[in-house]
């Protein structure tokens, strides 16, 4: 038998986007062994990963002033415990914004010294091989939001925390239940004003009062922070559990599978591997959403809020294709609107790819300007119908 543990660890950068320092800590291990490595420790029970990497990054370098910024995925690995039992472990990585320099290092635990380092030390000074994979994807979320008019959200920070606590509270009464965090607010392009925080739930049924609790949590942060919130449920077959229709399945079954990739647990536990193994029908998924953004645009909205909800939609349609051709070809691939576009460059036909990049150019000017939003808009029909005609070909798929 494998013996599993589950573990946490903090990536810390400073406020300064364009020059940015992490943090490593410098400790003398109990066999004499020195290292440099990241905060990073093991989930204590009824603990889910955010929660931990916080406690974690307090208790060992004494830093507490600081904002989750985005989940940079789970590492995982085998080894031979101290008494020669098989082990496994998985550490769920998560990029925080410290808003104070001002460190701690717990020498009870062997840490000697706490050091902010620029991109290339950290890379140098750094023990293991992983962090240096972590170091890179928080440079390009980094990098993207540098570009940016706005840095990292406060306040999705501070949402995502309390709905978190509460949702951990919600679901004690459903040990195989879990609560995770998606989209932009867990890939770090989150967007004030323009994106949603979007959390998705599983084992957790629809009319429970579980169910409703997180709902509550939910719409409360929502009304307390400013921010548009999403929350679905999963079956146990990886299906929408409220039966909102296809598209809604649709986006279970990918989020589902990238649980540990850019799908990052904030309460309960991970979802059992495997249930969401349905085949996809590619073509008629494209299909289906190019469906649906002909007719959100054929729809009338009269005022600005309308105009502007069509236009989030229909490009969020458009995120989703592209998600859904990305993730064909290569199950791990980086969701963020940047590199679908790079992935997709090379199709025949380049009408998604191109657009991909105009709308990660409005996003990065702070979606701002409901005209260029609905030109962009216009435009998705016409490329997930391209898309669906290559896809029915069968030439750019594996």
């Amino acid at each position: 038998m494998i013996r599993q543990y589950a573990s946490a660890g903090a990536v810390v950068t400073t406020g300064d986007l364009r020059n940015p320092d992490f943090l490593l800590l410098d400790q003398v291990r109990k066999t004499g062994e020195r290292q440099t490595v990241a905060p990073k420790g093991r989930l204590e029970p009824g603990e889910a990963p955010l929660r931990a990497a916080r406690r974690e990054l307090a208790e060992e370098a004494g830093l507490t002033d600081t904002h989750y910024s985005a989940y940079l995925g789970q590492e995982a690995y085998t080894f031979t415990d101290n008494d020669g039992v098989p082990a496994a472990k998985t550490v769920d990585w998560f990029l925080f914004t410290a808003t104070t320099t001002a460190t701690t290092p717990a020498q009870d635990e062997g840490f000697v010294e706490a050091r902010w380092l620029d991109a290339a030390a950290a890379r140098q000074a750094a023990s293991h091989a992983q962090f240096r994979q972590l170091l890179d994807r928080a440079l390009a979320i980094i990098g993207w939001r540098a570009t940016t008019p706005s840095p990292f959200s406060q306040d999705l920070s501070e949402l995502v925390t309390q709905v978190a606590a509460d949702a951990q509270a919600a679901l004690t009464e459903h040990p195989q239940a879990g609560l995770g965090l998606c989209g932009s607010a867990a890939r770090g392009d989150f967007v004030d004003g323009w994106s949603d925080v979007d959390f998705v739930a599983w084992n957790v049924p629809a009319t429970s009062p579980a169910a409703a609790k997180l709902d509550q949590a939910i719409a409360k942060a929502s009304r307390r922070y400013g921010l548009r919130t999403s929350l679905h449920l999963a079956d146990a077959h990886g299906r929408d559990a409220r039966r909102l229709g296809d598209l809604y399945d649709m986006k279970m079954r990918t989020v589902l599978r990238r649980v540990g990739i850019d799908t990052a647990v904030i309460a309960g536990v991970a979802p059992i591997p495997g249930v969401t193994a349905e085949a996809v029908d590619l073509a008629n998924d494209i299909a289906t959403l190019r469906d649906f953004t002909s007719a959100r645009l054929a729809s009338n909205r009269d005022n600005t809020s309308g105009r502007r909800d069509t236009a989030r939609r229909v490009l969020s349609a458009l995120s989703s294709a592209a998600r859904l051709l990305v993730t064909h070809q290569d199950p791990n691939a980086s969701l963020r609107l940047p590199d679908m576009a790079e992935a997709l460059r090379d199709w025949p036909d380049d009408q998604l790819s191109m657009l991909l990049y105009d709308y990660d150019a409005y996003r990065r000017a702070g979606a701002d300007g409901i005209e260029q939003a609905e030109r962009l808009a216009a435009r998705v029909p016409h490329a997930l119908t391209a898309a669906q005609r290559l896809v029915e070909d069968g030439s750019m798929l594996p």
